[in-house]
Parts: structure tokens; sequence; C-alpha cells
């Protein structure tokens, strides 16, 4: 098979992921598809007449950017605050640059967690520089050498397959869709968008990696549809030693694993599609039934072949002179409701699937009013978090190993977090005074008032125990030190 077979669930996902993508898009992304979203009222006649009358029905009718504006709401709540980064030194340039192309490890989050509510799945794909042999820190600080954190959504994993070793799921291929972009010879101002295949895999030496490009011709009696553009290499960690599995992380909506995830805006995404061939038909109706139509009867033909050669004219001061027994008038139907209010009802319906555009809370709520208010999609969503931190996680203990950095993690402690709490919170003040007595009688621990202070941002979330301690001791006055500091 060649290098570019893709999986059977890929197959079968790839048209529910371009449906996603196109409603997220918004409306020219769904009219610029045509008949894949709006069929054509008779599509069996295709005249040209016909196609007109079809652009037309189309260029009326109205897509409402709900589910992109659900997924631009969430995406801004998660990350309204930057997610929590503790890592090594070593690694403080993802803050800036994490896939070497300028992105930083926060905006991979969020694109990661925009696929997971559009589509149910990304990737990350840890990677670092080819290099001869061992390399000294010098070689390393020079050649700017560090390990990358790169995104790949879900259209581009188009293959993979998995093994069980001693009770185990080990991924022992993937492969990779990716399009570069490469500047003409003769030509600087000229750039041509290129495919590849990038193949990676385990072997019995280790993991390794291929790169594939269709075969534009260059290559002599080779009658292959694509060619090995890159030799097979066999990346290491630190000290040359050999990976035993592959480096990329795969992403879920429900569990960060290959098998089908769940879709979360995809019943919202059906809905707005239905909403918009309402909205069709119902503006087709309006545009028709809007117009005012004149009529005459009672008129003979002469007196109608007389009117015709002055040219009839319509309004004010304009007189046409009719017969006895001749009327004239006005007919206008009414336009047809039943779209109309099929659209009212839909969007009703998208407003209990949590996508309604809501103005801005005014009102401040306590937590436990926005937790028992919340919905599912909430729920949801930070499930897609939880399950994002974890990847996340996964993918920089992959970069502490190209280092060749220990990485020593309590247990409470994370080296990425994002925030998984969706709800327009405040801090309680009650809770807040009953806290502060605890742990000043020994009832509970300092842990307890720093957690719920980093939860409200009521202090730096990258400060760890030890460091609020220290900023405790010396600026708070006694009694607050007494209440949350070392006695």
């Amino acid at each position: 098979m060649p290098i570019n077979t893709t999986h059977p669930q890929y197959d079968e996902l790839a048209p529910r992921w371009r449906r996603m993508t196109d409603v997220c898009n918004g409306e020219d992304a769904i009219k610029k598809a045509g008949e894949r979203y709006l069929p054509m009222p008779n599509k069996d006649i295709r005249t040209p007449e016909a196609m007109a009358r079809y652009e037309n029905y189309k260029d009326r009718s109205v897509f409402v950017e709900v589910t992109k504006d659900t997924l631009d709401k969430y995406t801004g709540q998660a990350f309204k605050d930057d997610p929590v980064l503790n890592v090594d030194p070593q690694l403080d340039y993802m803050k800036r640059d994490a896939n070497g192309a300028g992105l930083s490890i926060y905006q991979i989050a969020q694109k990661a967690f925009e696929a997971q509510l559009e589509r149910g799945r990304f990737g990350f794909f840890v990677d670092y520089p080819a290099t001869d042999g061992e390399v000294s820190q010098a070689d390393v600080e020079a050649k700017a050498l560090r390990p990358t954190i790169n995104y790949y959504s879900p259209e581009s994993i188009i293959n993979w397959r998995t093994t069980v070793v001693g009770g185990q799921t080990v991924t022992t291929l993937i492969v990779l869709h990716e399009t570069v972009y490469e500047t003409d010879a003769d030509d600087i101002f000229t750039t041509e968008a290129i495919e590849q295949w990038r193949y990676l895999g385990l072997d019995k030496t280790g993991y390794f990696v291929e790169v594939w490009r269709k075969n534009d011709g260059t290559i002599a009696d080779n009658k292959e549809d694509f060619v090995l553009h890159q030799n097979r290499i066999y990346p290491t960690r630190s000290k040359s030693e050999k990976w035993d599995r592959i480096p990329f992380v795969i992403g879920g909506s429900d569990a960060n694993d290959w098998c089908e995830q769940n879709i979360p805006l995809e019943s919202l995404a059906k809905m707005n599609l239905a909403h918009y061939r309402n909205s069709a038909d119902y503006e087709q109706s309006a545009f028709i039934c809007g117009q005012v139509q004149p009529w005459m009867s009672g008129v003979s033909d002469h007196r109608m072949k007389s009117l015709q050669e002055q040219k009839i004219r319509i309004g004010s001061g304009a007189m046409i002179m009719l017969e006895e027994n001749g009327k004239f008038g006005f007919a206008q139907a009414e336009p047809n409701g039943l779209a109309g209010e099929a659209m009212d009802k839909k969007y009703l319906i998208m407003q209990a699937l949590g996508a309604k555009l809501s103005e801005a809370q005014t009102v401040q709520k306590t937590a436990t009013q926005s937790n028992h208010e919340s919905g599912v999609q909430n729920s949801t969503a930070s499930m897609c978090i939880a399950n994002l931190n974890e990847a996340m996680q996964d993918a920089l203990l992959m970069a502490y190993e190209y280092m060749g950095i220990d990485a020593v993690i309590a247990d409470g402690e994370y080296l990425f977090k994002a925030k998984q709490d969706f709800t327009m919170a405040a801090p309680d003040a009650a809770i807040m005074t009953n806290i502060a007595t605890w742990v000043q009688g020994g009832l509970a621990p300092k842990l307890m008032a720093y957690n719920y202070q980093r939860k409200y941002n009521l202090i730096d979330p990258e400060l760890k125990d030890d460091e609020i301690d220290d900023l405790i001791d010396s600026e708070l006055p006694s009694p607050v030190a007494k209440a949350f500091g070392d006695e």
C-alpha cells in the first residue's frame, strides 16, 4: 500500500471533520460548498436558468454563525488567563516559541482545545533537530538545538497502528500528512506548496522517521507514485540513547487514545445547518411574496393597447384611465410563515445545546450559584481541558528526555495546567474567612488557602507554596502571616 493510505477510522471520520471545519469557518465556507449543505429545490433541473435561480436562492439565505461563536466563547473562557507552566529553566523558551515557528506553548494548547471541541482529536509531535553524534552544551546553545512540540490537526494524522506489548498498548506506526512551502531557486518571489508524508515508526532498533513525497519524475526509471525524500533516521534522546517509543501524543475529547472520540459541537453544527436550510426557504418566500403585483381587469383589448402605447406609469402623479367597470389594484401574498417558525424552534434548540449568544453577565455569581447553573457543555469542555493538560504534560516529559533533564514531579504538581473551570464565579468571602480560621487554628493545611487563591487569581498561579511563604514572611502584616505563614 502507498504511504498516503488512510486508516479505516480516518475514512469514516473525515467527512464529519470536514463538515465541522466548514461550519466553524462560517458563512463564506458554507455558501462556497454550495449543494453539499443547501440542496437545490429542483435538483433534476440543471438548466442555466435553474442554476442562476439556485445561486440567488443561496445568496439570499442567512447562515447564523452560532457554532463558530460558541467555539470562540469556550476557547476565550478557557484561555482568558494563560495556563500555568512550571518547567525546567532550559525549557522556558516554550513560553515564546514552542514549535520552532513562533507559536508559544499557550497558542499550541489553544489550537488543540479548539480541535477537541470541533473535531474531537489532536496530536502533539515532539521533535529535535537532527545532529551528528553527541553534541556539547556549547553546540546546543550556538545552534539553538532544542526540542519542539508540534501541533497536528486530526485531518493530518492519516494513519496509525497499535500493538499490545506486555499488556500495554504501544503505537508502532503514525503517518502525518504535511504541506511545506519551498521557494523557487530561480525566482525568490515564487513559493510552491508541496505535499509530503512523515512516517513515524518503531522497529527492532527503535523509533525512526522517514519523509515521503509524490514522484515528480526527476528520478530516472522510477515509476512509483511516491519516493523517499528523507532517508530513515533514528532520533536519539540524551546521551545518544535510542527511543523505545514514538514521541507522539494523541489527545481527544473523551480520552487520550486512538479510539473514536466524541465531537462535542457536532450536534450543534447539525442544527446550525438545518437552521440555514430553513432560512433559505424563508428568504426565498419573503422575496417572492414581498414584491407587490399590480393588476387590472375589465379592460378591452383596444383600451389595453392604448395604455401600452402610452407606457403605463404607476405611482404618485400618474393617472390610469379605465373603461366603465374596469378595475385596478395591487396583490401581495402573505409569506410562508412555516419556514420562519421552524427557524425559531431550531434556534431555541441551539440555545438548549449551549450555543446561545448571550450578553456579558453583569451580575457576579458565587461559585455555588455558577456551578449549579452550568450545563453539560461546561462539563464536556472541562473534560477536554483535563485531557489537554495530560497530553501537554506527556509532551513536555518527552522534551525533558531529549534534553536529559530528570523530571521530579511531586503529587499535586504539574508542568502545564490550563483552567478547567468554565463558570464565571467570584470568590466567596465567607469561605475565605473560614479557610483562614481553619489554617490559623491548625484544622487545615496552608495548601487549602493557597489553592483557593490560585483558583480565583488572587495570587499568581505559577507561584509555588514555598515562594508564597517567602512573600508572606517578607511583606504581609503579622496577623495574616500567622494565619497563612510560618509561625
